[in-house]
């Protein structure tokens, strides 16, 4: 036996998919630009020396059909019993490596970890060594930015697509 579904119904629920799915994005875009207006000297700072530093690879599952890997730079406070890592889009490190060394004083401003089961922290905002700046607030809010404008126009993608969708129902 087949149960049929009425056509409001399918379009109700195309609908209010899409929707749910849009708001989603946009809370998404919103969430990821409040993040990124920070203040570096009103965020936590720390200034010791370095213990550890290399490149560790993330592996992120995609949909559980296949996997891609993320590379990051790492560092290790004395002091910070978590490691602060930074992630480039461009995955380009060398800069980082070349200048931050063992036992090299570094003054980071980060956000805290508010878990204890975590020991990567991805939200350093800036890094300085000896007043030069290595990694600055603006590259945090950049990445942060584009985060947020593809969540935006994937909110207004969902919006279209659920259109798009009902606009076979149109006559």
């Amino acid at each position: 036996m087949r149960i049929r579904v009425p056509l409001i119904y399918k379009r109700i629920g195309n609908y209010f998919g899409g929707l749910f799915f849009a708001v989603c994005c946009f809370f998404g875009s919103f969430l990821m630009f409040s993040s990124g207006n920070i203040d570096v000297g009103k965020s936590p700072s720390i200034e010791s020396f370095v213990v550890e530093k290399g490149m560790t690879t993330n592996k992120n599952s995609i949909g559980g059909r296949g996997s891609m890997n993320s590379d990051f730079f790492y560092f290790k406070i004395k002091g910070l019993d978590e490691k602060l890592t930074v992630y480039r889009a461009s995955v380009d490190y060398g800069f980082l490596e070349d200048h931050i060394n063992v036992n090299d004083k570094l003054k980071v401003y980060y956000k805290k970890n508010p878990s204890d089961d975590s020991k990567t922290n991805l939200e350093v905002y800036q890094i300085e060594k000896e007043d030069k700046i290595l990694y600055s607030i603006d590259e945090y809010q950049n990445k942060e930015r584009t985060g947020a404008y593809i969540a935006f126009f994937g909110g207004f993608l969902m919006i279209g697509l659920a259109i798009y969708q009902d606009k076979k129902y149109w006559k």
